[in-house]
């Protein structure tokens, strides 16, 4: 498990929606914002969905630290939250 460590800049319901193209429905999602720094120093926006918002949006604006898995679709590296609670 990684830790992904940045100020939080938003924490949301995205509303649900239906592809115009496909007719695929899409379910409303909570999502954080998390703004942290790349290797050159130059600030980066990661979006991470959440399976719920909890307490984070009293959080906006300080410094969080999310468990995070890692993936690379191509070759820009993509976090996903990792949910940490263990159930029985």
């Amino acid at each position: 498990m990684l830790i992904l460590q940045g100020t939080l800049r938003a924490a949301m319901t995205l509303p649900g929606r239906t592809d115009k193209k496909t007719g695929e429905v899409y379910p409303s999602r909570d999502v954080l914002q998390v703004e942290t720094l790349d290797s050159r120093g130059l600030v980066a926006m990661s979006t991470i969905t959440v399976p719920l918002l909890g307490d984070f949006p009293s959080k906006i604006g300080t410094v969080v630290n999310l468990p995070v898995r890692a993936w690379a679709p191509g070759a820009t590296v993509n976090f996903m939250y990792e949910n940490t609670v263990q159930t029985a």
